[in-house]
Order: C-alpha cells, then sequence, then structure tokens
C-alpha cells in the first residue's frame, strides 16, 4: 500500500493528513499557523517557524505507525506569498501574505509606473495592490536596502519545495497569482520583471505541478522516520487542491472554497477574461491544459473571526443566522482588507450599513456572512456575463463547518450547493494528483469514480431568494457607489 502525506499551507492553518491509494483520509493533524503583524500593515509567515510546525505536525502524523509505508508527499500552499532572499537564498524578509498592505501606500505610483503595459492582459492578474508585482514595488520604493540586497524571489510553493527537494521550482497555479507569469507564454515575463530590474533567472523555475516530482531530501526523511525514498509532488495551490477534490477540474462545476479567503472558478481549457473594465475575473493556469477562470474574495472568515475575536462573542452557528426580518436589513460590506476587482479593489475596507439602535450582535454577525455571500454573488454574476458555463456548484473549506453559511450562499447564489461529508477536500485533492502522478490510476476521472462519499446538497430556499435579490441589488448599488469614496478614504490622515 502506497501512502500519501499531504500538506496543506494556509495562511490561517496548516494541516497534514495520511490518504491511502483508495483516496481513504486515515488520519489529520493541523495547527493554527502564526501570523507576524506590524503597524505599518505587514503581515508575514516565518519561515524557520512554518518548517518546524510542518515537522511537528507530521512527526505526530506519523507517530501512531505505518511510516513505512509512506511514498509520497504531496503539497499544496497558498497563493500571493513572497519572501524576499539574497545571493545564499537566506530569507531577507518573512513570508509576507495576501493580508500585507503595506503595497497599498505606494499603489499609485505603482500604476503610474506600469500604466503602458496590460498587465491585465498578460498575466490575468488586474492592477491590484496584493500582487506580487505591487509588493516588490513597495519594497523597492520604500525599503530599498532590503530590495537592493534582494537575489531571488520565492513564494510559499517554491519555499516549501525547495526545503523538502532542494530544488528551487514553484508550480504553475501558484506563479500564476505573482502578477509576475505570462499565462500565454507560460512563463515569467521578462519585459514586466524588467522595470524592476530583476530577471527571470532570480524566480523559481515554473513546472507542472500536477506532474513533477522532486525527491525528499535524506535528512528530512530520517527525521520524520520513513524508511524509503519518497517522491515530492509539486502539487498546485490550496484553492485547486480542493477542486481536484471536490470534482476533478469538470468542465462545467463551479467551484466554491471558502477559508480566510473564498474563491468562485470554474474549470476550463482556455483563460477567461472579463470583458468590463472592472476586471472580476482572474483566469488562473492551474497546469499546462487547465485554467481555473472566475473570481475570489480576499475577505471571507477573515472579518467572521474578527468580528467574534475583536468585538464580541455570538454563536454564528445559530438558526438566527438565517432569519430575514421584516425590518430594512442591515447591509456589511466585509472588506477589512483589500478586494480583488479592480474598482472597489486596492483601498476597500469594511462598511456596516443600516444600522439601528436595535440591532444587536446577532444582526452584525449575520451581516457579515451574507456579505460575504453577496461578495460571492458579484462573482458569479462577471461569470455568468462572460458566457462561462455553470451548472453545478460545490463547495468546500472551513467555511462549510459554519451551519447557516452554506444556506446563506445557496439563497443569494439561487443555486443548489453540494457539499461533501468529509472536509479535508484540499488534502485529499493534492493526494488525488499524486497517486495519479505515480500512476496508481491512469488518470483524475477515474480515481474520482473510486471514491464514493455522501453529498450534502442545500436546496435554495424560493422565498429566500426573492428577498435576497432585492437585497443583493442594494448591496450592489452601495459597493460601486462607494468605490471612489474608498481611495478619498485612504488619503485622509490625521
Amino acid at each position: 500500500m502506497a501512502l500519501v502525506l499531504a500538506i496543506d499551507l494556509g495562511t490561517t492553518n496548516l494541516k497534514v493528513g495520511l490518504v491511502d491509494e483508495s483516496g481513504a483520509l486515515l488520519r489529520l493533524q493541523s495547527a493554527p499557523v502564526p501570523v507576524s503583524t506590524g503597524g505599518n500593515g505587514s503581515a508575514a509567515h516565518d519561515p524557520d517557524r512554518l518548517r518546524g510546525l510542518i515537522l511537528d505536525l507530521s512527526k505526530q502524523l506519523l507517530a501512531e505507525g505505518r511510516a513505512e509505508e509512506v511514498a509520497y508527499v504531496a503539497c499544496s500552499t497558498y497563493q500571493f506569498g513572497l519572501m524576499l532572499l539574497d545571493g545564499n537564498r537566506t530569507p531577507l524578509t518573512g513570508m509576507t501574505l495576501l493580508a500585507d498592505i503595506r503595497s497599498q501606500r505606494t499603489f499609485d505610483s505603482f500604476s503610474a509606473a506600469f500604466e503602458d503595459v496590460d498587465i491585465y492582459a498578460r498575466t490575468g492578474c488586474p492592477m491590484m495592490s496584493p500582487y506580487a508585482l505591487a509588493r516588490l514595488y513597495y519594497f523597492a520604493q520604500e525599503e530599498p536596502a532590503t530590495f537592493r540586497r534582494t537575489q531571488y524571489l520565492t513564494d510559499s510553493k517554491s519555499f516549501l519545495f525547495e526545503w523538502l527537494t532542494g530544488e528551487f521550482v514553484t508550480d504553475i497555479s501558484t506563479a500564476a497569482a505573482s502578477q509576475l507569469y505570462n499565462i500565454a507564454a507560460q512563463s515569467w515575463d521578462e519585459s514586466i520583471l524588467a522595470r524592476l530590474d530583476l530577471s527571470p533567472s532570480q524566480c523559481p523555475a515554473v513546472e507542472d505541478g500536477a506532474t513533477y516530482f522532486g525527491t525528499l531530501r535524506e535528512a528530512i526523511r530520517a527525521e520524520l522516520g520513513l524508511s524509503r525514498s519518497v517522491r515530492v509532488l509539486l502539487g498546485v495551490y490550496d484553492g485547486a487542491a480542493l477542486a481536484v477534490g471536490l470534482g476533478g477540474l469538470q468542465p462545467g462545476v463551479g467551484v466554491i472554497n471558502v477559508g480566510t479567503s473564498a474563491m468562485l472558478r470554474v474549470p476550463g481549457a482556455k483563460p477567461a477574461f472579463d470583458r468590463s473594465d472592472n476586471k472580476r475575473i482572474q483566469p488562473y493556469r492551474v497546469t499546462s491544459s487547465i485554467f481555473l477562470n472566475g473570481g475570489a474574495l480576499n475577505n471571507a472568515a477573515l472579518p467572521a473571526n474578527w468580528l467574534l475575536n475583536n468585538l464580541f462573542e455570538v454563536d454564528i452557528q445559530d438558526d438566527a443566522m438565517l432569519s430575514l426580518g421584516t425590518e430594512p436589513p442591515l447591509i456589511c460590506l466585509p472588506y477589512l482588507t483589500s478586494e480583488r476587482d479592480s474598482k472597489t479593489g486596492p483601498f476597500a475596507s469594511g462598511v456596516f450599513f443600516g444600522l439601528r439602535q436595535y440591532h444587536g450582535k446577532t444582526d452584525l454577525a449575520r451581516a457579515v456572512l451574507e456579505g460575504v455571500a453577496y461578495s460571492m454573488r458579484y462573482l458569479l454574476e462577471a461569470i455568468q456575463e462572460n458566457k462561462i458555463p455553470v451548472h453545478e456548484l460545490r463547495m468546500g473549506g472551513g467555511g462549510t463547518r459554519v451551519a447557516p453559511w452554506p444556506r446563506i450562499f445557496a439563497n443569494v447564489l439561487g443555486l443548489p450547493i453540494d457539499i461533501p461529508s468529509d472536509a479535508q477536500m484540499g488534502l485529499l485533492g493534492s493526494a488525488m494528483l499524486a497517486l495519479v502522478a505515480g500512476r496508481h490510476y491512469p488518470d483524475i476521472a477515474s480515481l474520482s469514480g473510486q471514491i464514493s462519499r455522501p453529498i450534502r446538497r442545500i436546496e435554495p430556499d424560493p422565498q429566500a431568494i426573492s428577498i435576497h435579490d432585492e437585497r443583493y441589488a442594494f448591496f450592489k448599488n452601495i459597493r460601486e457607489t462607494l468605490a471612489p469614496l474608498y481611495r478619498a478614504h485612504a488619503e485622509l490622515s490625521g
């Protein structure tokens, strides 16, 4: 029996699982990932702590036995990670994250510096501050001493893969969210990098994460107590791994992932670009032959956790979250950090609209959950307007464990949503890729057919649909009206 040690490195949580050849998750270990933040808007992971945490969880997982059966390690990691390295590939910074908003301070000059380049057409990434390119520009302008020492750039995947194998390699799906990768040429964009006096040779090699293997370093193999040579699959980014686990990247199957951030994407053989000037769609190349077309939210569980951790305790599992009420609704734009469309995005912040004295903490919590769902509908509209067929929705991620939330999504989106009983579909997706790449199965569809998991279908409530249709129209009006005011607000200073 060939087992897979699957690693899912997220911005908030690290999960390590042991998966067998049938696709069954045998064991799971997880832990929160500490994030270092600063008053200047920085947010980063410490690379040493990441390595230590991965080793600790893996050892705990394997302590129960069967280490001798591990044949593969499979990796999925978050997008938008960026760490600057010196000539010895020693970190000069932490692994800066999507939540790092320092690049907002230099976004206007960044936009001016690249205004003659159609970055969206070249990379599939609109002009927004969270991408690696905008953060590199920030370092060049605001922290020039660090930037001058920079000889290499790494992301979450190339950091993890180099530590595990010694190879400086990232996968296509992680590179695709950097704003540095030319999706048509399937290579780092030399002309974009050159504007910051950088070159492709300073970036990791890019390979197809669904097929590329390295070999686990001997020191790590010995520390984990593995008894044979282990192959390490490069893997794909965490959202793509979830898509594999939920449906095997089937055309027309919309995949929703709700975690710290969220996504709604549909697999396809070609890239799809938003024909409106809002650029709500990002066509991420996942493998050499598959794209995930759709959009994503920076703010999903992030604002819900903020509410619970910083304001008050409230039971978001309560069915009261589904109440529609009779009063004018409290509307939330849950944008604690920037968002990913080019109009609202770079300077977005959170708003509660319609707050009255009779509103309590349950109302605020419900408004946050609904606000994330309304934001997801904004993405679904973009997908439908751009003629991307969606005939089915499947949902995974930690958000599925908030009992009322999938029903809110179904009512707001107006479509049934299928949710698998197993919550760890990202880990299973990574393991499935490793088993197919290792030729235990001919393709993902064959392996998916071997796995029978109960599915819970959430049907939308027709009455709730009509109410949410009206409220969503109002939400959209607020969002688009506030778009220019976000920038004006960001320019205010004390």
